[in-house]
């Protein structure tokens, strides 16, 4: 089997709808099938990597812990856009798992290349 590059976007807050769990469960899904993986965090959607998520105080699934274990399923490129890190106050060391910042042009080459892209 030909392995495709598959891109899966990122660009919800994690709490605010489903979208970030079912993105990681797809994310899982597709790593199972042996293709070229790239996970990439947008707009509200770098909150999904932040550290010291807390949800003891809803009823909602504590579920971005799970992407620390991606690096586990063969899943090693994480990117975040700078620009929506800096917009939101952000540093990638306020992140839970190791990554690597692309600028606007690098967001765009990279969507460029892809088989693929699963927006969530």
């Amino acid at each position: 089997m030909t392995a495709h590059k598959l891109l899966y976007l990122f660009t919800r807050g994690p709490y605010s709808c489903a979208s970030g769990n079912e993105g990681l469960d797809a994310v899982l899904a597709g790593s199972t099938l042996e293709q070229d993986l790239s996970l990439l965090f947008i707009h509200d959607g770098v909150f999904q990597l932040l550290a010291g998520q807390d949800t003891a105080d809803s009823e909602l699934k504590q579920f971005t812990r799970t992407f620390r274990a991606l690096e586990d399923f063969g899943v090693q490129r994480l990117y975040v856009h700078d620009q929506s890190m800096c917009s939101r106050g952000l540093t990638v060391e306020q992140l839970s798992v190791a990554v690597s910042e692309l600028d606007s042009a690098g967001v765009a080459s990279l969507i460029e290349q892809q088989y693929r892209v699963f927006t969530f």
